[in-house]
């Protein structure tokens, strides 16, 4: 029971992990584009179309989009880490109920 315990605090773990992450990505993405529209308002951001002011944007920008690229790639992580996990707990509780299964035969 002391393996599936720790499979299951495992588990609450990488839930916990990701939504952290999910929720970095989301305060980075949010940065990047209140920036970016505050670009757009002054004319700081100015192009004859969206590529030149997406261009435009990523130059002067560039700590937030690679925050945002970090934070992408965290949350990637998370998540498979999390599967990883679930997967793991699911196992570990099958073993539990085939072993107390062959216990009561």
């Amino acid at each position: 029971m002391q393996v599936l315990r720790e499979a299951f605090s495992r588990y609450r773990k990488a839930l916990e992990e990701a939504l952290e992450a999910s929720l970095e990505r989301a305060r980075a993405k949010e940065a990047l584009e209140a920036r970016v529209a505050q670009g757009l308002l002054s004319g700081e951001v100015q192009g004859k179309n969206a590529e030149e002011r997406e261009a435009k944007a990523r130059t002067l920008y560039a700590d937030l989009y690679r925050a945002l690229a970090e934070a992408e790639e965290k949350y990637q992580r998370a998540k498979t880490a999390l599967e990883v996990a679930r997967s793991y707990t699911e196992e570990v509780s099958l073993l539990v109920r085939l072993a107390s299964e062959g216990v009561r035969a």
